[in-house]
């Protein structure tokens, strides 16, 4: 049994585009007429990962699901554990597959509960009659006498949580998804200047000239960043490894490395827990810790804040939250970070701030949540249309399905990638120069999508020749392989393929080609071919994050239009990432920037926000 969910992860806000049967309501819910016989059964569905299909395996006995295992995750290891730990036992508990998504595996929640109701369906149920709602709880919780209130738990959180509670202060700490690290997580590393362990083993040799870097950057972003911040990040990022290493579950890598920066500064590098196991485990074990240091110390996951409490002044005095069962918690402090990483998941916020809804690949729960609390609070923005992070160009609607081999998936990723070949933008305007040498950091500058083109006579030219040279993607990769100038006789096939996940379209003229694009060309040919039939390929750049965020001071107190600080709240990694940057410019390529700012943002703001509260 293998079933198929179409264009996973662009239509994962309809509940994918293969599970139309999924959106009906019960039709008795709680009464099942039609029996599901006792046995083991496996399902597969395309889900989050794009190097292999989820396959599940489900047992029934007696018209019920006594066990749900996994036998391929189908998606990233670390987002995954929501999906075993939560989603599974909510089925077995309620015996229902309405169960809501895991918030921060939302596409493996939509995956697994349709592999659960093909199999009901296939072997004597009817999934409609597994639908049944749970109910929510309307209850109020109130905790009060905190010291600090953080909300969001990614890298910028988790670091506010481990320094404030370092520094004395009674901390609450929550996060909307099923699991703490955020984009963290997903981070390739983190940027750090000159850290000491990583200095010493350099023969005591700095890697950078703090005041190089200071000028580069401030002569980058165009005077529209703010220099004491780059200058305290530049300045304090390199002790925030140290006090990690030091202080908690952290071990951050021996080796520095440079990224795509044209000066070559060695800045980033990877990191781990103690083991080096994963991020994750650093990042729990290291809250573990920290949360021990008092009784009163605490952290939720699943659990959403919604807005700022404030008393009778409008002075702000904690946050309210929901809970994923329903459950209301008004959660009193004297003081609150905002960390909730970004806007991503905000289409109206991206389209307004960034001009285009963008294909992710970070973690879209970062809704702008944070930044429109401190906004109603008084807050401001700055450089909220700074460019998107991201280093992935790949196929619009990457292809999941296991029906499809490695190797064709490589070779129409290729054919997206090559520069040589005819680019336009989303606009229909020639893209090549703007893409320049490295379309994994310029493909943003088109907008959501790309388009890579070529003529028929390219095309049956590759049947026997090949392709004079083969891209692959540094992230995002589907695995296969190619050997160049290799003949593709399956090169139609693969196009077909493509055109079934609306990643090519096919025209027989250039003027029908904009038409079914949605916009004119300005192109007038194709390598010299002005008829005859054309193949677009469909790309996107696939986005880590957004960059703008909060006006923020020196404390990362999050400022007003007046540039009046606002005493106790405050605002760090991405919420308030664009102090380091310029409007509409592309991120910086030093390596791990956002991470490094996470980090140190945060070990800073807890550390303000805890002084403040004495």
């Amino acid at each position: 049994m293998n079933h198929r969910i179409l264009n996973v992860v662009a239509a994962s806000s309809v509940l994918l585009s293969g599970c139309a049967a999924y959106l009906r309501p019960a039709i008795k819910p709680g009464i099942k007429t039609a029996k599901v016989a006792d046995g083991t059964y496996e399902g597969k569905a395309e889900a989050y990962a794009v190097d292999g299909e989820m396959n599940l395996s489900v047992t029934f006995q007696d018209n019920k699901i006594v066990s749900i295992k996994t036998i391929n995750s189908g998606s990233t290891a670390s987002i995954y554990r929501g999906i075993e730990e939560r989603l599974f036992p909510r089925i077995i508990n309620s015996q229902s597959i309405n169960i809501d998504d895991i918030t921060g595996a939302t596409i493996s929640s939509i995956s697994a509960k349709y592999i659960i109701q093909n199999i009901i369906n296939e072997n004597g149920g009817n999934a409609d009659e597994w639908k049944m709602e749970s109910p929510k709880s309307t209850d109020v919780v109130k905790k009060d006498g905190y010291d600090v209130i953080v909300v969001g738990l990614g890298s910028s959180g988790i670091s506010s949580y481990l320094s404030a509670a370092s520094n004395g202060a009674t901390v609450f700490g929550m996060d909307s998804a099923a699991k703490i690290g955020g984009n963290g997580a997903m981070s390739a590393g983190a940027m750090a200047v000159n850290p000491q362990t990583q200095v010493a083993l350099n023969d005591g040799n700095p890697f950078v000239n703090e005041e190089d870097m200071i000028e580069d950057w401030l002569s980058y972003t165009d005077g529209n960043a703010k220099e004491e911040i780059i200058r305290k990040i530049i300045q304090e990022s390199g002790k925030t490894f140290d006090w990690l290493e030091t202080n908690y579950y952290f071990h951050f890598g021996e080796k520095m490395f440079a990224f795509y920066h044209p000066k070559l500064w060695p800045l980033w590098t990877t990191y781990t827990d103690k083991s080096g196991t994963d991020k994750d485990t650093a990042f729990i074990n290291s809250m573990n810790q920290a949360t021990a240091l008092n009784s009163k110390n605490e952290y939720m996951t699943e659990l959403t804040a919604k807005e700022l409490l404030k008393d009778s002044d409008g002075k702000v005095v904690g946050v309210k939250a929901v809970s994923y069962d329903g459950t209301t918690y008004e959660i009193y402090g004297k003081s609150v970070i905002l960390a909730t990483g970004g806007f991503l998941g905000n289409e109206e916020m991206c389209q307004k701030y960034t001009g285009s809804v963008w294909h992710a690949y970070g973690m879209t729960q970062c809704n702008g949540a944070g930044i429109q609390m401190a906004q109603r609070a008084g807050g401001s923005l700055l450089n909220p249309d700074a460019g998107v992070e991201t280093h992935i160009a790949q196929i619009a609607n990457i292809i999941r399905s296991d029906d499809v081999s490695a190797d064709d998936k490589a070779i129409l990723t290729s054919l997206l990638l090559d520069t040589n070949a005819v680019m336009v933008d989303s606009s229909g305007n020639l893209f090549n120069e703007k893409a320049g040498n490295n379309l994994s950091f310029n493909a943003w500058l088109a907008g959501k999508e790309f388009y890579t083109i070529y003529n028929a006579e390219e095309i049956t030219k590759m049947k026997t020749s090949g392709m004079s040279s083969f891209h692959k993607p540094t992230f995002l990769s589907q695995g296969g392989s190619y050997e160049v100038n290799t003949p593709i006789p399956n090169i139609e096939n693969i196009l077909a393929i493509g055109e079934k996940y609306d990643d090519v379209i096919t025209a027989e003229s250039i003027s029908e080609l904009g038409d079914k694009l949605g916009f004119k060309l300005s192109i007038s040919d194709v390598h010299g071919k002005t008829n005859g039939k054309f193949y677009a390929i469909k790309g996107a750049a696939y986005i880590y994050s957004t960059t703008g965020g909060l006006d923020v001071d020196e404390n990362f107190n999050v400022l007003t239009k007046e540039h009046e600080p606002i005493s106790n709240v405050y605002a760090v990694g991405n919420d308030s990432m664009g102090v380091l940057f310029a409007s509409k410019k592309a991120y910086v390529t030093y390596g791990g920037v956002a991470q490094g700012y996470a980090l140190t943002s945060g070990r800073l703001a807890g550390y303000y926000a805890s002084v403040n509260t004495k």
